[in-house]
């Protein structure tokens, strides 16, 4: 029997927020992953709970319905500004030569396999296979990190997929967003080169928007024209503000710029910087943990119904051929060792940007086809590495510190 039970939206929102932290918490309690327990939160509230219940405890869609898109961008946007205060050049002098292959080598011939594997495994057509190869670019620090932390991984391998999981971030999202804007130009028979040019001029554009604001706080901090009880408030309004203007410029070009932000004051040193990157990683912690209960209460029945031997070849073949080649390629002649590519080549989930750029573009039965598929790709492998992580940096003897040779 069917029980009928309806919240205001003020108590769904305490709702993912204690769902989010209780998983938190378990998860070190337990010592088990707490990327799987935020989604089987999620899953709780939202698919499951509706088993029991007339409707979900938690739909986003129709609990938060336009306002759900933004709110993701500006929690999305804060969290890759939290990683880009992580990333100090002085990390690089060991896996430098590894993050800038990955980057300029792995983000290209990512989105080529990927598209591959799109279009010949998934059955996708070209046009959405190149947009999804663009979305699978994306790590996402909003997965790595917590699992680099659960996994105690530092050393070379740590450093390398910190990078890449952040800065890869917005490049993929750009990818994708790139494949887009190409695809609804030619549909409407206009001319396409003037739309790629504009958007990688917005993206450099907003690059130096996010320079520009980071040395301009830290001018502002050394001069002690801010009181040191309004540093972090004034962080945190300036990162919102900078990611809207930028992503007025194009879609997703916000992301560049935070990502930008948070570099350029990670490697300028002034007064209070560490206690300013606790404030955020708390604020970090708690925006993954919701977006994580969100997003996972935001599917459906249906989009397992979407799911076939198709997906299962497609997700299998991005888990254990597509990454592992990318990693492997892209090093070459890098200080990495076999250990430490095999080992960064499987561990690369996708985080909340590409379910998040998905939904930007779902607006059609093939793209929900699409979007099943990211959902299938972003889910396996964090459910997959929750409990292997650790043993592998065990096995391979990388955890804190070198890898073994």
């Amino acid at each position: 029997m069917d029980i009928a039970l309806t919240l205001d939206l003020t108590t769904k929102i305490a709702l993912i927020i204690a769902a989010g932290m209780t998983a938190q918490w378990l998860g070190w309690r337990l010592q088990w992953p707490a990327i799987v327990l935020l989604s089987i939160a999620g899953l709780l509230l939202g698919p499951i709970s509706q088993l029991v219940f007339t409707t979900p405890l938690l739909d986003p869609v129709n609990d938060f319905g336009e306002l759900l898109r933004p709110a993701i961008g500006l929690a999305v946007a804060l969290i890759l500004f939290e990683g880009g205060l992580t990333l100090r050049f002085a990390d690089l002098r060991d896996a430098g030569g590894a993050v800038r292959r990955l980057v300029f080598v792995g983000a290209p011939l990512g989105w080529l396999l990927n598209t591959a594997a799109a279009y010949y495994l998934a059955g996708l057509s070209f046009e959405l296979a190149a947009l999804f190869g663009g979305l699978m670019v994306v790590t996402g620090p909003t997965v790595v990190m917590p699992l680099l932390r659960q996994a105690k991984l530092s050393g070379r391998a740590g450093s390398v997929l910190k990078w890449e999981g952040i800065v890869n971030d917005p490049i993929g999202a750009l990818f994708a967003v790139l494949v887009y804007e190409i695809i609804v130009l030619t549909s409407n028979g206009m001319p396409t080169m003037g739309g790629i040019l504009w958007l990688i001029f917005a993206a450099i554009i907003a690059a130096f928007m996010g320079i520009a604001a980071g040395y301009a706080l830290v001018f502002a901090f050394r001069k002690g024209l801010v009181p040191e009880f309004l540093k972090s408030p004034l962080i945190l309004a300036m990162v919102l503000v900078v990611y809207a203007l930028a992503d007025i410029l194009a879609h997703e070009t916000g992301l560049v710029a935070v990502t930008a932000m948070g570099l350029t004051m990670a490697n300028i040193k002034f007064a209070a910087i560490e206690e300013m990157i606790r404030f955020k990683e708390s604020i970090a912690t708690l925006l993954v943990s919701s977006l994580f209960v969100v997003l996972t209460a935001g599917l459906n029945f249906s989009d397992v119904e979407m799911l076939n031997w198709r997906t299962v070849g497609f997700v299998a073949a991005m888990l254990f051929v597509v990454r592992p080649a990318i990693i492997f390629i892209s090093t070459i002649g890098t200080k990495l060792n076999f250990k430490e590519k095999l080992l960064i080549g499987w561990i690369a989930p996708r985080g909340i940007v590409a379910v998040a750029v998905a939904g930007y573009f779902a607006c059609g039965g093939f793209v929900r086809s699409m979007c099943a598929s990211v959902k299938a790709s972003l889910y396996a492998r964090p459910v997959l590495l929750g409990h292997q992580a650790g043993r592998m940096c065990l096995a391979f003897r990388v955890r804190g510190g070198r890898a073994g040779s």
